[in-house]
């Protein structure tokens, strides 16, 4: 997929709350960083910076959550720019003002601290995601590859897998299970694990690879988990958060960050499926 016509889109919380959808074809990546600039602007009588947090569409869930806590005990708006991790680390290379990225994949964030892009101390793992097959149909077996072979699957939504974590991890589990090479030519990407989810539940594609989180998330009728897939299908599916070096409001950014760890937090990620760990990634201290 060309990077160019990755969509990204901007959640604004209360007092805002407009979701856009930002298509980036060529010199719209300027009007991006114009309309996020404007995102990030504080409210009148706001006590602290507001902030423009990059989310990857697999955490969206419970980034929301999150998000609605911070405002409401800190008094400070928080805008969520949700996409796939690559598409929002390719952002921040472009110049867009992002305040902090949560990123499904920690070898996003090591890549922009290594390049200078994020704060080094500020880079902690949060918790690890779990790669789900999901489909809508009422089919007799729960079993993946029985599933995939039996005739029934006319087509399979994976995440763009060159920028979407879950969708490299789709694939490699495709291919690690010897199931590349007859679902290829059935495969709809979607722009992220959101649009890949909406294949399923749209009723395009009849499987799906998508995060646990968007699963239990859902209201979506009809939608249903396959067999769990053993756990290396899900390896190096990492939340990680990091703050922008060039982040005006960055202590702000690094309490928003804070706010993801301690008891109330894990509940949360545990709620929404995923297993909290909390500590550095490699490449911070």
């Amino acid at each position: 997929m060309n990077r160019s016509s990755a969509a990204l889109t901007v959640y604004a919380l209360s007092p805002r709350r407009i979701p856009t959808t930002l298509r980036l074809i060529g010199s719209a990546t300027t009007l991006l960083l114009v309309l996020l600039s404007a995102a990030c602007a504080p409210s009148q009588g706001e006590s602290q910076p507001a902030l423009l947090v990059g989310v990857a569409a697999s955490i969206q869930p419970v980034a929301e959550e999150f998000a609605a806590r911070f405002e409401s005990e800190h008094g400070t708006s928080v805008t969520l720019v949700t996409g796939a991790s690559g598409t929002l680390a390719e952002q921040l290379r472009q110049g867009a003002p992002l305040d902090l990225i949560v990123s499904a994949d920690s070898r996003y964030t090591s890549a922009l601290t290594g390049d200078g892009l994020l704060n080094p101390a500020s880079t902690t793992v949060l918790s690890t995601g779990e790669l789900v097959a999901i489909t809508n149909l009422d089919y007799h077996t729960d079993d993946v590859a029985s599933l995939l072979r039996s005739g029934a699957v006319r087509q399979i939504a994976l995440a763009n897998p060159d920028i979407a974590p879950y969708g490299e991890a789709a694939k490699r589990y495709l291919r690690d299970t010897d199931l590349w090479e007859e679902s290829a030519e059935r495969i709809v990407y979607g722009e992220n694990v959101a649009h890949a989810f909406q294949f399923v539940t749209s009723g395009n594609a009849e499987v799906g690879f998508v995060p646990r989180s968007l699963l239990i998330a859902s209201d979506a009728r009809g939608i249903r988990a396959l067999t769990p897939l053993p756990p290396e299908a899900s390896a190096g599916l990492q939340v990680t958060a990091g703050v922008s070096s060039g982040s005006s409001a960055a202590e702000t950014a690094k309490r928003f960050i804070a706010s993801m760890l301690g008891a109330q937090a894990i509940e949360t990620w545990e709620r929404f499926g995923y297993a909290p760990q909390l500590d550095k990634v490699d490449g911070g201290e």
